[in-house]
């Protein structure tokens, strides 16, 4: 009986450990509330980490080429007279489009400028004005593209523009005074040097941005560095995989592009695994935020409701929305990890990066 009961007891012990070794179910450890984050992690001596970023500054050779493209951005337009139309002209024009002898929604305007030669009009029609002359007017036959995305009714249809060319100009490259500053309105700045500074101030702002960008980064390759891993929870990962491949979605649509082959452009892999590839962003992501919250911990760092709520109503405002309808259109507990990463990054960027 006793031997029985020995053998019944090591096949249940045999059972827990075989139980013990494989993967634990974690699919319900979706946020991290839901866990305590330093039993997935191993930290380091985060606190003794070290990083090198240049700080930004903005060299004279950067301000002069900023300064050269707003030159060519807005330049002179020098009028020209006595000769036809030639590519490379602005050629102001007024015109008026007929689709079987009815003008079309679209096609008619007056007093435009028109590069020649910018491809800005359907194939054909800036070809029809080089060679008129100042004051002729002329019919420029054409036909739309096929597909035509911008009005598909009129895709692939022959048209006729009625086309009146008022006047030429050529651009010119503008120089840097206090009138050209002045035409530019832009509040501040009516002189070259408020120019110079305004540009100057804005540019070192940028590259300020940056720098904490970069420094943020270079911290958490640091910390990468110092930190072990364990799995993270499979709930986790799966909603920051959701999360991931929804707004990559968004933005390959925005491109024109299929999601595989967005994935593989960014993120590397393949087209045809980018699942997976997506996968393990998510399962970084999850890691990192694990990590961050582990420092969190330790630091007595947290986000509490109130925060919470100051933060969504501020947001909210931005957007448009009253605080309670957006709540509705967001994950508030993942927005409440995002606040906390945030506050654990300006911690270590204040005590730890130095």
């Amino acid at each position: 009986m006793k031997k029985k009961l020995l053998t019944a007891v090591l096949s249940a012990l045999m059972v827990l450990t075989v139980t013990a070794c494989g993967k634990k179910d974690t699919s319900d450890l979706v946020y991290l509330k839901d866990f305590d984050a330093s039993k997935y992690v191993e930290l380091g001596d985060y606190k003794s980490v070290e990083i090198s970023v240049e700080e930004p500054t903005v060299t004279e050779e950067e301000l002069e080429n900023t300064i050269q493209y707003w030159l060519e951005e807005r330049p002179l337009n020098v009028p020209v007279t006595g000769r036809a139309a030639e590519l490379g002209d602005v050629a102001n024009i007024d015109y008026e489009g007929k689709l079987d002898g009815v003008a079309f929604e679209g096609g008619t305007d007056a007093g435009f400028d028109l590069i020649l030669g910018s491809g800005r009009f359907i194939p054909g029609f800036e070809d029809g004005v080089v060679g008129m002359e100042i004051g002729e007017t002329k019919d420029v036959e054409v036909s739309f593209p096929d597909p035509y995305e911008y009005n598909p009714d009129l895709a692939g249809k022959p048209v006729v523009f009625t086309v009146t060319l008022n006047s030429l100009c050529i651009q010119e490259t503008s120089e840097l005074n206090d009138e050209f500053v002045a035409g530019l309105g832009w509040e501040g700045c009516s002189n070259v040097e408020e120019f110079r500074k305004y540009l100057h101030d804005n540019m070192l702002d940028g590259k300020k941005v940056q720098y904490e960008e970069e420094k943020e980064d270079a911290i958490v390759d640091e910390l990468d560095k110092i930190t072990t891993y364990k799995d993270a929870p499979d709930g986790m990962v799966d909603r920051m995989k959701d999360t991931l491949l929804a707004n990559i979605t968004f933005y390959a649509q925005m491109y024109g592009a299929d999601v595989g082959t967005y994935v593989a452009n960014v993120y590397g892999g393949t087209e045809e695994e980018y699942e997976e590839t997506i996968r393990g962003q998510a399962d970084m992501m999850a890691q990192r935020y694990i990590m961050l919250a582990a420092i969190a911990q330790a630091e007595g760092i947290s986000v509490s409701d109130e925060e919470l709520e100051e933060q969504l109503k501020a947001e909210a405002a931005d957007y448009g929305y009253e605080v309670e309808d957006y709540k509705a259109e967001i994950d508030t507990e993942a927005y409440r990890e995002y606040l906390l990463v945030e506050k654990t990054m300006d911690y270590l960027v204040a005590n730890v990066a130095g």
